[in-house]
């Protein structure tokens, strides 16, 4: 890592610790929030729901590996505790994400040679400049950032397969919803049966209930899009402030384990359900009521 140390300056310090943040939980939820408010629904449930597994996945394989990151001294991001190192999370996150939306955002054949390259390099420029803030931060090194590559690679390239699959695409559309969360309830506790938690190390209880949480709320609005009123500037207005609710529910909800001093499985996925169902189902059931309310008093 030592090769890191002379391209350090008070300039990047700055600028490589707010593009990590981009990998961190919390701005993931709430980029997650208000693109599914602002920018489609349906692309930002899918979107959510490849995240989740993917941040699943990057916990079991860290827990599994145990690989200590670069030395402390290197680091100059504290918020990475006392996880481990390979594979990089923030890495597999950013493939995933960014690469997922860039999918998603491919044109027609007719426009794609303008779109669709714009989409594919700013999602590369965001997977090398957070992948790149990692080794620059300190906190891993070059062999946790090439594994979190190629495992967020595998993970993008299994769900568009999925999604891109007759029969696969078939199966997932006939479920109902019960069926659906109850299918993605038993595979959250085959993971939990089977992750290998040690001090400190617990399975990440709350994540896996946001993810069943997300569904509930998806499902119980029938899957529709969600349609914000008004022009581009009042839909990032009203979205933006649904989004400030929603980190208003994330506080709440994540820490709400610990106030009740039950800090158990079941009460951390419980919380984590609470979270996902009230944003995916209850912001936009509040903005409804709003809006009935609205038109009513203006006839």
């Amino acid at each position: 890592m030592d090769w890191v140390l002379p391209l350090r300056t008070p300039f990047f310090n700055q600028f490589f610790e707010w593009v990590t943040l981009a990998g961190y939980p919390l701005f993931l939820i709430l980029f997650l929030s208000f693109g599914y408010f602002a920018f489609g629904a349906k692309r930002f449930f899918h979107t959510a729901v490849l995240l989740m597994a993917a941040g699943l996945l990057n916990s079991l394989l860290k827990d599994l590996g145990q690989d200590a990151r670069p030395d402390a001294a290197y680091a100059l991001d504290g918020r990475v505790g006392d996880s481990y190192g390979w594979p990089s999370g923030h890495m597999q996150i950013a493939v995933v994400l960014w690469g997922y939306l860039a999918y998603t955002l491919r044109a027609p054949l007719a426009a794609r040679m303008i779109w669709s390259n714009w989409a594919i390099w700013g999602a590369a420029v965001m997977m090398f400049l957070i992948g790149f803030s990692r080794l620059y931060l300190g906190v891993h090194d070059l062999g946790d950032v090439a594994a979190g590559f190629v495992f967020g690679v595998l993970c993008l390239l299994a769900y568009i397969v999925a999604q891109e699959n007759a029969r696969s695409r078939a199966f997932f559309t006939a479920l109902s919803g019960f069926q659906a969360i109850a299918l993605l309830i038993g595979v959250h506790l085959i993971y939990s049966l089977f992750y290998p938690a040690h001090i400190g190390h617990d399975a990440p209880y709350w994540f896996m209930g946001a993810m069943t949480g997300w569904l509930v709320g998806h499902y119980g609005r029938g899957q529709a899009e969600l349609v914000l009123p008004g022009g581009p500037v009042l839909r990032a207005i009203i979205a933006s402030a649904m989004t400030g609710l929603a980190f208003i529910l994330l506080t709440l909800f994540s820490r709400l384990p610990r106030l009740m001093g039950e800090e158990n499985a079941l009460v951390a996925y419980g919380c984590g359900v609470l979270f996902g169902a009230a944003v995916i189902f209850g912001l936009p059931f509040l903005l409804a009521q709003i809006m009935r309310f609205t038109k009513a008093s203006a006839s």
